[in-house]
């Protein structure tokens, strides 16, 4: 009985960025749980190859390929998933990221272009969507943030500043579109995708250091992500204007990089 609160068999859910890493993750598992999953990437292949595997496995999928920040993109992602299949029950807005520069080197444009991509992208996307659900009288947004939103990393101040601002807008959101909608963002910490990975292998020893600074002292997976965004989207989830920490137990920084002091 408990398990089959989370089976979302006939539920419709796109998730942006889902060409790899978390939003693959996350994809596969909604998936398994029985949604139909829209999936959108900037590269082809990628988002092709995510969808490929969840129909591989049995599952129901769509690639389209977005930029998540272009209205005109997430007008056509969400027209096509109402086409295609009448309904958008949820929402998971993965898309986000940020280049390394420290607090004196960032440019103007490379801090709107930050702030755009995980802050822009999340608000353009729901503001598509939320119609449909509120005329469906259910639905559920999950905000992908990161544990940078409540601590500062070194290098990476727009990308701290673009996340507190994505938490933010969460918390608005589920005020506003409550009780059809529920909104919650997931604050990751380290997650082994292949991204991070390719990082620590610039850094010998820097996956040891940033085990050893994680309480749980390993990396998380991204599956681990998924199940969680399936109770978000649970018809009986309690929980709405929360952010939920899966970041093995940090509180605080635990990125390996050398940033020396100014």
């Amino acid at each position: 009985m408990a398990l089959e609160q989370f089976n979302l068999d006939g539920q419709v859910a796109i998730v942006t960025g889902a060409g790899r890493g978390v939003g693959a993750g996350i994809a596969k598992v909604l998936a398994e749980a029985g949604c139909t999953v829209v999936g959108t990437a900037r590269t082809e292949s990628e988002i092709v190859g995510t969808i490929g595997e969840i129909e591989a496995e049995g599952g129901t999928g769509l690639a389209l390929v977005a930029d998540a920040i272009s209205r005109e993109d997430g007008e056509r992602v969400v027209g096509t998933a109402m086409e295609t299949f009448g309904r958008v029950d949820i929402l998971v807005n993965n898309v986000g990221g940020s280049t390394y520069g420290r607090f004196l080197d960032i440019t103007d444009e490379d801090f709107r272009h930050t702030f755009d991509w995980c802050v822009t992208s999340a608000f353009i996307m729901s503001q598509l969507v939320a119609p449909h659900m509120l005329e469906a009288g259910h639905g559920s947004i999950v905000n992908i943030s990161s544990g940078s939103a409540r601590f500062g990393i070194r290098a990476l101040a727009a990308y701290c500043v673009a996340k507190g601002g994505l938490e933010a807008l969460t918390r608005a959101m589920a005020q506003e579109l409550a009780p059809k909608i529920r909104v919650n963002a997931i604050a990751l910490g380290s997650f082994a995708t292949a991204g991070l990975q390719g990082s620590l292998d610039m850094m010998p020893g820097s996956l040891e250091r940033m085990q050893e600074l994680t309480p749980l002292h390993r990396l998380g997976d991204v599956a681990d992500l998924g199940r969680l965004t399936v109770y978000l989207c649970t018809k009986d989830c309690y929980a709405t204007n929360a952010t939920f920490h899966v970041d093995g137990g940090i509180d605080s920084n635990n990125s390996p990089l050398p940033i020396p002091d100014y």
